[in-house]
């Protein structure tokens, strides 16, 4: 006869599932993912999770607000590179390229359209994470240039480029011998002499005549 599981007691087991759940998300993807079979892996009764993941979308709730939380980290850390504004939007560019291509079964859950309970702490880790990079446009943004682009706006339109490339990389449109061109070329249309770090294909109002 087999001994009867025994509960989980040994650290913590919240954290335990959400690192079994990463490891085979990153592998097999969300659709794999089982809250029965993580917790056969882990050694503990199909119940004791209940108190953290209810059920199956807890869990990969959870999972996208720690992707969020694991960006945030590796773009404030790109964004405090010594250098100027460009230096640093070229760091957190590489960043985000590198993290979102090297997780492409995470990010798409990250990004998945979300409902429901976990849709708030999302929503939060995810403008916890994009804040660097709103940081970095904000301290860039001329005072005394006429038509400088929001630098709000200027982020958003930011991340889009990227999170596209990022994309296109993953799904293998971009090949690798390509990725560092685009990135730099793209990096360039946010840096203009005449408006820093803000698109160069912006509509810039017209000055007033005297």
């Amino acid at each position: 006869m087999t001994s009867p599981r025994r509960p989980y007691h040994h650290g913590n087991l919240r954290q335990a599932l959400l690192d079994r759940a990463a490891m085979k998300l990153h592998e097999k993807g969300a659709a794999e993912l089982s809250l029965r079979e993580l917790t056969g892996e882990i050694g503990v009764t199909h119940a004791a999770p209940r108190r953290y993941f209810p059920d199956r979308q807890a869990l990969l709730d959870a999972l996208a607000v720690e992707g969020f939380a694991r960006l945030g980290v590796r773009l404030r850390e790109a964004a405090a590179t010594a250098g100027g504004p460009t230096e640093r939007i070229r760091s957190i560019a590489d960043a985000y390229i590198g993290f979102t291509t090297s997780e492409p079964n995470l990010v798409e859950l990250m990004f998945a359209h979300k409902h429901g309970a976990g849709a708030e702490a999302i929503a939060r880790s995810a403008v916890e994470a994009f804040a660097p990079i709103l940081d970095v446009f904000q301290r860039a943004q001329p005072e005394d240039v006429p038509g400088a682009q929001d630098a709000q706006r200027a982020a958003v339109i930011f991340l889009a480029t990227f999170q596209g490339l990022a994309g296109l990389i993953s799904c293998g449109i971009v090949p690798p011998h390509q990725i560092n061109d685009l990135i730099t070329d793209a990096v360039a249309r946010f840096d203009d002499r005449t408006c820093p770090l803000t698109p160069r294909d912006a509509p810039r109002p017209r000055r007033e005549q005297e």
